[in-house]
C-alpha cells in the first residue's frame, strides 16, 4: 500500500539561519470471525484473539470495519504505513463521497489537534490535520487515538468511495525515524541555501515552524498499536478471486504454536516489514524448445531486499524483472496457445530472511479490467506492460482501451533509484497463501512498539495457518476460480515505487500544508 509519510521538519528558522533540533464471500466471512484466549506471560494483562472479516474489492484492496467517533469507515490496513488516515467530510477536494466520510461534528469526543501535514502515496497525495478521538475496530479500542484527517487530496482511487480511512500497521517506531531522516534533509537544503547568500522566504519560514510541530508531534505521538496495546496481529487472504480475507488482533504468538508450523524472520533496524531476499526466479518450465532451466530474475549480484506490504495490490519489481516474466510467458504462450490453464506456468521462487519461498502461476498472471485511458497517468507508468498492449492493439485494427490480454504479468515496477539495495515489494498476492503474524517489541518509551519479527506459516483455502515444515508450493494447481481479476481503477501502488521530492522547502506543495482548516 501504500505508505504515507509524515514529512517532519526539525529546523529551526530565525531571522534567516537555520538550526537542527532534532455470498461466497459472507459464508466464509462467517468462518473467519472468532475468539479465543492468548496465551498470558506472567504480570502481562489478558487479551482475547479477535479475528475481523477483510471484505474484498476487486481483488485489488481489502477492508475492515472501524469505528471512528460512532462512525462506521471502511478501513485499509496497511503494513507499509505507520498512523491512522481519515478522509473527512469537511475535505475541500478529491475524498470521494461526502456521506461516506467522517464527520467530526457528529462526534461527541471529537478533539482537534494543531499540526499539518502531506502525506504522499504511489497513487497521490494527501493532506490533513491532527485530529483525536475514539477508534474501535472488534474487540479492541483506543478511547482518544490521535490520527490525520484529510482535508484535501489528489488520489483519484477516492472517487469509487470504496475506502474512508487507512489503517497503518507498519513498525510503529518508523513514524519518528522518517522524520529525523527527513528533517537531516531539510537541513541540508537549508544549510545549502545559507551557504549560497540566499535568504530563507517567509513562505519557507512558515513551512518549516509547522514541521518543528510536527517533528515534537512525532516523538510524543501514540500509535494504534500502543494504544490498542498490541503485541501481535495477523493478515490472511482468501485465494479465490473475490473471496474475503481475516485480520487478527492479540494473534496467538507463533512460538505458542504447535512445532514447525511458523517459520521466523526476525527483524532487523528498518524503517518496513522487510527482510534480506536471497533470490528470485521463476522455475523450471516447458516451452516450444524443451524445458528451459530456472530464470533468475535478480537477487544473484546484487543485494535485494522484500517488504511485505499488505496494502499494496500487486508484486512490485525491478522494471527488468518484469520484461523477463514477460519473455517467459510469452515463450510459455507460444507452446500453449492460450491463457486458460496456468498451471503449467512456472512458479515464483525466492529465498527470504534464509528460507525458501514460492507463489503460484496466478499470484502473478492473472486478468486486468476497465478503462486505460480514464487511468491516472502516473498508474500506467507503473504497469508499462500492460501500457504497450493497448498501445499495440490501438496501433492495429482496435480502439477499445479495455480491450486487455487475458494472460497479463500482475506486476508492477519500481525503477531504480541508483542506492546498493534493490527492492521488491510483495503485496496482497503473498497473503493469499501466507498466514503472516507481525510481532511486535517494546520500544524506548511505553508508548512506542518495534517490529520484533514476521512468522510465516502456509494459509489453507479458509485462511488457517497450516503445518508448514517446507513454504514452497508443493504441485500446486492454478484454478479457474483462483485467478485474479484485477480492476485497473481499484490499484493501489505504495509511495516508495516514486521517487522522493528533491526539495522540502522548494516544494509548492508544501505551502498547502499550512493555512489548513
Amino acid at each position: 500500500m501504500a505508505v504515507f509519510r509524515v514529512f517532519a521538519l526539525v529546523v529551526l528558522v530565525n531571522y534567516g539561519s537555520a538550526v537542527l533540533q532534532h455470498s461466497e464471500q459472507s459464508s466464509q466471512a462467517n468462518h473467519l470471525r472468532a475468539s479465543a484466549k492468548h496465551p498470558q506471560t506472567q504480570g502481562e494483562p489478558d487479551f482475547s484473539v479477535t479475528q475481523e472479516v477483510l471484505q474484498n474489492d476487486g481483488d485489488a484492496s481489502y477492508t475492515i470495519t472501524v469505528t471512528v467517533g460512532g462512525q462506521q469507515l471502511q478501513a485499509i490496513p496497511d503494513t507499509g504505513s505507520f498512523d491512522l488516515l481519515v478522509f473527512g467530510s469537511f475535505c475541500k477536494t478529491g475524498c470521494g463521497p461526502v456521506g461516506k466520510l467522517y464527520n467530526q461534528s457528529k462526534s461527541s469526543s471529537f478533539q482537534k489537534g494543531t499540526v499539518s501535514t502531506m502525506h504522499q502515496f504511489g497513487s497521490g497525495d494527501a493532506w490533513s490535520s491532527e485530529s483525536y478521538d475514539e477508534v474501535i475496530s472488534g474487540a479492541v479500542k483506543a478511547e482518544s487515538q490521535v490520527f490525520w484527517q484529510v482535508y484535501s487530496a489528489d488520489m483519484p482511487i477516492l472517487a469509487l468511495g470504496d475506502f474512508q480511512a487507512i489503517l497503518g500497521l507498519g513498525p510503529p517506531d518508523s513514524s519518528l525515524k522518517m522524520a529525523l531522516e527527513d528533517a537531516a534533509q531539510v537541513e541540508k537544503e537549508v544549510k545549502y541555501l545559507l551557504a549560497a547568500g540566499g535568504v530563507i522566504t517567509e513562505a519557507q519560514k512558515k513551512i518549516a515552524n509547522n514541521y518543528i510541530q510536527l517533528a515534537e508531534h512525532a516523538k510524543t505521538a501514540r500509535s494504534i498499536a500502543a494504544d490498542f496495546d498490541l503485541r501481535s496481529y495477523s493478515i490472511c487472504l482468501g485465494r479465490a478471486s473475490g473471496s474475503p480475507g481475516a485480520l487478527v488482533w492479540h494473534d496467538v504468538a507463533p512460538e505458542s504454536r504447535p512445532v514447525n508450523m511458523f517459520r521466523t524472520i526476525e527483524m532487523q533496524d528498518d524503517m518496513f516489514w522487510s527482510a534480506k531476499l536471497e533470490y528470485v526466479a521463476l522455475g523450471s518450465m516447458r516451452t516450444s524448445s524443451g524445458i528451459e532451466k530456472r530464470t533468475p530474475l535478480g537477487c544473484g549480484q546484487r543485494p535485494c531486499k522484500a517488504i511485505v506490504d499488505s496494502g499494496t495490490s500487486l508484486i512490485v519489481a525491478p522494471r527488468e524483472a518484469l520484461w523477463q516474466v514477460e519473455d517467459a510467458l510469452q515463450k510459455w504462450r507460444a507452446l500453449s496457445g492460450n491463457c486458460t490453464d496456468l498451471s503449467t506456468l512456472p512458479n515464483l521462487e525466492f529465498m527470504m530472511g534464509g528460507m525458501p519461498f514460492s507463489l503460484p502461476p496466478h499470484s502473478y498472471v492473472g486478468d486486468i479490467s476497465g478503462n486505460w485511458d480514464e487511468l491516472d497517468p502516473k498508474l500506467r507508468g507503473y504497469l508499462p506492460h500492460v501500457d504497450r498492449q493497448i498501445m499495440a492493439l490501438k496501433a492495429g485494427s482496435s480502439e477499445d482501451s479495455q480491450a486487455y490480454d487475458s494472460c497479463t504479468p500482475l506486476i508492477m515496477v519500481m525503477d531504480d533509484d541508483g542506492s546498493q539495495e534493490q527492492q521488491w515489494i510483495l503485496g496482497m498476492p503473498f497473503f493469499r497463501h501466507y498466514y503472516t503474524t507481525f510481532t511486535l517489541g517494546q520500544g524506548e518509551t511505553p508508548w512506542r512498539r518495534t517490529a520484533k519479527s514476521m512468522s510465516f506459516a502456509r494459509a489453507d483455502s479458509e485462511c488457517r495457518p497450516t503445518w508448514a515444515d517446507q513454504l514452497l508450493e508443493q504441485g500446486q494447481t492454478s484454478s479457474p476460480e483462483q485467478r485474479m481479476k484485477i480492476d485497473v481503477a481499484k490499484i493501489r501502488v505504495p509511495q516508495w515505487v516514486t521517487k522522493k521530492r528533491a526539495a522540502i522547502l522548494d516544494d509548492p506543495e508544501s505551502l498547502r500544508i499550512v493555512g489548513q482548516p
